[in-house]
């Protein structure tokens, strides 16, 4: 990998508390198509790149889940590519989504009570 590439992942500040995404496709980058890649910290962001409704992307070829340690019950933050999205509610004051990985682990986008 070269240098360039390190340095900015050395840069990327990731909220402790926050699940974000990593898009990767095909894209534009300084008027040339070549591989994309986006860090964005919200479901809406995600459908809109994945919809086409970012000029920067022609195409996604996966996405990532950045799961805090609240949300995948580890110690650790983890990246797991993402099968799907689904909305659970829309009822409350903010949607609740379920994001489940390509290896079938389902996660919530709000802390869940501890099983006991």
């Amino acid at each position: 990998m070269p240098d360039e590439n390190i340095l900015l992942w050395k840069s990327v500040d990731l909220n402790h508390n926050q699940y974000s995404f990593l898009v990767e496709g095909v894209g534009f980058f300084d008027g040339i198509i070549g591989p994309s890649a986006r860090l964005v910290s919200d479901t809406e962001s995600v459908q809109t790149i994945c919809n086409s409704g970012d000029p920067e992307f022609l195409a996604v070829t996966k996405v990532y889940l950045i799961s805090p340690p609240w949300m995948n019950r580890q110690n650790e933050r983890l990246m797991e590519p993402l099968a799907e999205i689904r909305l659970q509610s829309s009822d409350k004051e903010r949607q609740i989504y379920e994001f489940v990985t390509m290896a079938g682990q389902t996660y919530t986008s709000v802390p869940q009570p501890k099983p006991t």
